[in-house]
């Protein structure tokens, strides 16, 4: 069994890819809140460091309840990783 604890840099990505996609869709849909529906990553280059990346959020569609929207993490010009993610967007109440 593997150590847990140990956070693998395509996981760092991921996750820093994934905070400044969902920040992104909050501030498109503020002040309603969104939730996470689905999330698909595609790793295109390994042994990036997380911190040195840029990551770069994208909406890509919107509707009244869903928000169909996505990233890059880049080095660069080289595309790391790239992520699509839907929200459901529910109206503040």
């Amino acid at each position: 069994m593997s150590d847990t604890l140990v956070t693998k840099p395509d996981e760092a990505i991921a996750l820093r890819l994934m905070q400044a996609i969902r920040a992104d869709a909050e501030r498109a849909c503020a002040p309603d809140a969104v939730d996470l529906v689905s999330v698909t990553f595609d790793v295109s280059a390994t042994g990036a460091e997380p911190a040195s990346l840029s990551y770069v959020p994208r909406i890509d569609r919107k509707t009244r309840t869903i928000l169909f929207t996505g990233g890059n993490a880049t080095a660069g010009d080289k595309t790391v990783m790239t992520a699509t993610a839907v929200y459901r967007i529910t109206p503040k109440a």
